[in-house]
């Protein structure tokens, strides 16, 4: 067969792109397999810092237990290893804290800043289990869901050079999904937080939590927190000397919240509970029946009970102290003589008399 032959030529080059095209579609498979290599990877990566985290708080426990144990006797320092590494203790104490996973996050811009907040802790107290960058954006786009995770897995699939620059990815990930303005909605709020009904701990809570973010100085968070303190607190600040803190300007509110709620309980109490010395009567009144028999009709009177008011006989008014001796002694109420009563009273008689027998 002649190689000049068009027909030749024709199938020689059919055959060549048939096997270019086998050849690309093996690579397209080689790449496949490569990613999800590459995802697998991530995943033991994961697992492999998830382990360690859980080997260090382990090996921390165990050292703390082994702080705290008695002390080693000769007998039992037979048995430690003689060649185990001296700073191998201190290497394990250096992480002693164990953190909860962050929250996962899907996107919501209220939530951005507190989720990178919990991963970014993760960061500074494990660092031997986040040795690089790589590793510290593959835990984030592990507990990433929602349009959150679709976003980062697009990124993470292409390996841009965000997957391996965490400034850059948190950078890109706030520009996106952080549209809060945390300066502007602070102050915005310390202008319209107001104590009213609560206790001044729980106004002073919401107060700082808004303070921390508005970027004040201290002389305007102090005016703002004296504006929002409800009217009872300002009364009783104002012959004060007002602190030039806002710390101090907090305790001294607290105080005073605390020392008038005390005070509004006790005079609850003392509602409720009437004391036994106001019932007691100042004198012990006689029978009835052996006082107003012994009176004519117009002349009978209503003893107290413990009114503490003077009795009134006619035109005479006795003193509580010459009631009492009077009743004590048995004397006339009319007279104060002791040898007869209010009924046979000589000097009533004589003064009704005098009056054309009226009283």
């Amino acid at each position: 067969m002649d190689p000049a032959d068009p027909r030749t030529l024709h199938a020689a080059l059919s055959a060549q792109g048939v096997k270019i095209f086998h050849h690309e579609e093996q690579l397209g498979l080689v790449n496949q397999e490569m990613q999800e290599l590459r995802g697998r990877q991530a995943g033991i990566q994961e697992a492999l810092s998830t382990q360690m985290q859980q080997l260090v708080v382990q090996m921390n426990h165990f050292f703390t237990h082994q702080q705290t144990a008695p002390p080693v006797t000769s007998s039992t320092t037979e048995r430690l290893p003689v060649n185990a590494p001296a700073d191998f203790p201190s290497q394990a104490v250096s992480s002693p804290l164990r953190l909860a996973l962050p929250e996962r996050f899907s996107g919501d811009s209220s939530n951005c800043r507190a989720f990178l907040v919990q991963c970014d802790l993760h960061f500074q107290h494990n660092p031997g289990a986040f040795s690089s960058d790589h590793g510290k954006v593959a835990f984030i786009v592990s507990h990433l869901t929602g349009r959150a995770a679709a976003w980062a897995t697009a990124e993470w699939s292409r390996e841009t050079e965000l997957c391996y620059s965490l400034t850059d990815f948190i950078e890109t990930m706030s520009r996106i999904f952080d549209h809060s303005s945390p300066a502007t909605e602070a102050s915005r709020k310390l202008f319209h937080i107001r104590q009213l009904n609560r206790q001044v701990v729980d106004y002073a809570i919401e107060f700082r939590t808004a303070a921390a973010d508005s970027g004040w100085n201290v002389p305007a968070l102090r005016d703002a927190f004296m504006t929002g303190l409800s009217e009872p607190i300002k009364d009783q600040l104002a012959p004060l000397e007002t602190p030039r803190d806002l710390e101090s300007l907090i305790a001294v509110a607290i105080r005073i919240d605390n020392r008038l709620r005390e005070r509004e309980r006790e005079r609850r109490r003392n509602r409720d509970v009437i004391p036994s010395s106001q019932n007691a009567s100042w004198w012990v009144a006689p029978p009835a029946e052996d006082v107003q028999p012994m009176l004519p009709h117009r002349q009978r009177i209503t003893l107290p009970n413990g009114s503490g008011e003077p009795m009134q006989l006619g035109r005479t008014r006795l003193s509580l102290e010459e009631r009492q001796r009077r009743l004590r002694e048995g004397c006339c109420f009319y007279c104060g003589q002791s040898d007869h009563q209010l009924a046979s009273c000589p000097g009533k008689d004589r003064a009704h008399q005098s009056k054309g027998g009226r009283w």
